[in-house]
């Protein structure tokens, strides 16, 4: 079977036309993680702070300061930008706090998740918690990974609670 010259160019323009919004859309989604990773560790620069170990999750961002045990948390919304820390040393325990709602579908009640949270319980019981929103259902339709991190987050610094 011999292939001509019409065919391999409408191959190649085909291809082309697939092959470049998915680079597009990768090289922005990679160019918007570095953004929101430079604003989470200008967070930790200016307490005097440097990020050890960071985590990139859709327009969220979490790092530690093992050194100074500080966590850090960053999260860009549409309408704002949240900047939080935590002494480590001022917390007694982490845990990830799940927010759920009813709501009735097709005659059948089902728990939808409104909100995710990494709450931190501080040691002095007159100060509130602390708490990182990593999923919003205000803002995002579905979670993108934003359970497991909180999971992985928590079971991090419940370990670094644990040694001091």
């Amino acid at each position: 079977m011999k292939l001509d010259l019409g065919t391999a160019i409408i191959g190649g323009i085909t291809i082309m036309i697939i092959v470049i919004p998915i680079f597009m859309i990768l090289r922005g989604r990679k160019k918007k993680e570095k953004m929101i990773l430079r604003s989470l560790l200008e967070i930790a620069s200016q307490k005097n702070c440097a990020i050890d170990q960071h985590e990139v999750f859709g327009s969220n961002a979490i790092g530690i300061d093992e050194k100074n045990k500080k966590v850090f948390f960053y999260r860009e919304t549409e309408d704002q930008i949240k900047e939080q820390f935590v002494d480590i040393g001022a917390i007694e325990s982490c845990k990830v706090v799940k927010t759920h709602s009813n709501v009735r579908n097709k005659g059948v009640n089902e728990k939808v998740l409104e909100r995710l949270e990494l709450s931190f319980v501080p040691s002095v019981k007159n100060n509130g918690e602390i708490k990182f929103e990593f999923f919003n259902a205000d803002d995002n339709i579905q979670l993108n990974g934003e359970l497991q991190s909180a999971e992985k987050w928590s079971e991090l610094i419940q370990d670094r609670l644990i040694q001091k």
